[in-house]
Order: structure tokens, then C-alpha cells, then sequence
């Protein structure tokens, strides 16, 4: 009968204390990492105020409705979601002065989106970098690299990550609900050429290959497109689109699945400033977008 061979107590406290370690280590490596996760957080909303306060201009007479009917301007038919002031203007002179691939400035009355827009040369860098050049997992909120910068394509494609504190473009995907369109029915779009709102009249959880990520329609393929884009949405809206009209897709995560998207399409509305000339459309060769999906 062969002896059972026992580990010397040495070896043992060996193997016992590499293990303890290895595993000290790797609590340590998680620790850091969900660390710098919410300090680049925090530095991506610290940059977002500092841009709020210096390049945007607020009615300063306007206050925050905050639904308390009892309140000195309370609103008694208040639904439950605060009502932030609509910006006056945003100056892009400086804004550019800092990086000239600002494109515009988007804006909704949750209060949450309030971002300058970016255009790369490629759908990556902006991805994990924010308006200053500095890396951060939070990125910036930024539009499709093959887009025409003046919002002239029939369908101008603008991305942003859907974070964990609920920054970036995190509200969109409550646009599933009808309160929160009702809430919140438009976003305000600014650009040194003229500001509009855009009027939502499509939200819908997709994948990567919808349509929704295409930028060049003939008239017929464009009515399809909307019909379709108003038959899968989410919410109900008396907004009417037509072929001559000009769109805006938001688009962040959904996560329901690797390439789950949810998109937010509204009409361009304009406001103010802008010029038929201005409008017009650019020659453009770009009509595909194959490399729209890396987030």
C-alpha cells in the first residue's frame, strides 16, 4: 500500500500566502479601475459645467419650473419632471477658439443634456475623449464623422454614451415612455450658422444595421424611411415629417444586447438666424456608414 504524500507545512504557507497575493492584487486593480471610472465621471461633468458657464448665456428672468404648485411661480399642472431654461445663445466664437471641431450645442429641458457637439475624422476619438483632447471613458457627445457639419444631410447622425450616473445621452433611453416625451417633446440644437429645435417624432430601441444610421435617401427611400422610423416608435406624437424636411437621429446604447441601440429622431425646426443659403444642400459622396458602431 503506497503512502499518501503530504505537502511540508512550508510549502503550503507558500502557496497560501501567493494566493492571498494574487487575489490582493486583483481586488486592488478592480478597485482602481471602478475609481477612475467615476473620477473621469466626475471630471467629465466638472468640464461640462465649466463649459455651461462660460460659453452659454441663459434669460436669466427665466426660473427653473421645479412643479411646486404652492411655490411663486409654481406650476399647478406640473407632471413631475423639472423644467430647465432654454438657453439664449451659446458663443461659438470662443467655443471654437478652444476646438475647432465643435459643430453645435444640444440641449434638452431635463436639464441633463447640455453639450457642446464634436466632429472627428473617424467615429473613434471622440468616443473616449473630451473637448479639451483629454482622454476619458466618458467622451464627448459628437457627430457622425461622414455627416456634413452644418446639419445639412437628410438625416444628421449625433452619438454619445448612455452612462452609469445617467450623464451623456442616459436620458434618451427614457424617451420609452410617453410621460417623458410629453415632459420633454423637443431638443434645442445650436450652431453658429442658426439654432432650431428638434421636434422628436420617433424613439425606438434598433440594432446597428436600422436605417436610422443611414445619411442619403432618394425622396421615396425617405418617406419610407419616416413612415417606418413612426410606425416602430415608442412614444406618440402629433409631429409631422415630410421629404423636405431635414432630421436628427440621437443614438446611445440600449444594452439589452451587444448591439442594442436606442435612437431619438426629431425634425430640424429653425428658430432663428438661419439663411435659405445657409441651408443649402453640400455635394457630399458620402453615403455609407459602416464604422458608425464602435461603442
Amino acid at each position: 500500500m503506497k503512502e499518501k504524500r503530504t505537502v511540508p507545512v512550508n510549502k503550503k504557507k507558500i502557496i497560501y500566502n501567493t494566493l492571498i497575493v494574487i487575489f490582493s492584487l486583483v481586488i486592488i486593480f478592480c478597485v482602481y479601475k471602478i475609481a477612475s471610472y467615476y473620477l473621469q465621471g466626475s471630471q467629465s461633468e466638472n468640464m461640462k459645467e465649466d463649459l455651461v458657464e462660460s460659453y452659454v448665456q441663459y434669460d436669466e428672468s427665466v426660473k427653473v419650473d421645479n412643479g411646486d404648485a404652492e411655490a411663486e411661480g409654481g406650476n399647478p399642472n406640473f407632471s413631475g419632471y423639472k423644467q430647465y431654461p432654454i438657453p439664449v445663445s451659446i458663443d461659438f466664437s470662443k467655443l471654437l477658439s478652444q476646438n475647432e471641431d465643435v459643430r453645435g450645442w444640444i440641449f434638452n429641458q431635463n436639464g441633463v443634456i447640455n453639450y457642446p457637439i464634436l466632429q472627428g475624422d473617424d467615429n473613434d476619438y471622440y468616443l473616449d475623449h473630451l473637448i479639451n483632447g483629454k482622454k476619458n471613458v466618458n467622451g464627448s457627445i459628437f457627430m457622425n464623422y461622414s455627416n456634413k457639419g452644418n446639419f445639412t444631410d437628410r438625416n444628421t447622425l449625433i452619438f454619445g454614451h448612455s452612462m452609469d450616473n445617467g450623464t451623456m445621452f442616459a436620458t434618451l433611453l427614457r424617451y420609452k415612455k410617453q410621460a417623458y416625451y410629453d415632459a420633454y417633446p423637443a431638443f434645442y440644437l445650436y450652431t453658429p450658422k442658426g439654432d432650431y429645435k428638434i421636434e422628436i417624432f420617433s424613439a425606438y430601441e434598433t440594432g446597428v444595421d436600422d436605417d436610422a444610421y443611414s445619411i442619403k435617401f432618394t425622396d421615396e427611400e425617405f418617406s419610407k424611411f419616416i413612415s417606418s422610423a413612426i410606425s416602430k416608435s415608442k412614444v406618440k406624437t402629433n409631429v409631422t415629417v415630410g421629404t423636405s424636411d431635414k432630421i436628427v437621429t440621437l443614438s446611445t446604447c440600449a444594452y439589452s444586447s451587444k448591439d442594442a441601440r436606442f435612437v431619438v429622431m426629431g425634425k430640424l425646426v429653425s428658430l432663428s438666424g438661419t439663411s435659405k443659403e445657409d441651408n443649402q444642400e453640400e455635394t457630399s459622396d458620402n453615403s455609407s456608414n459602416s464604422d458608425l458602431f464602435s461603442y
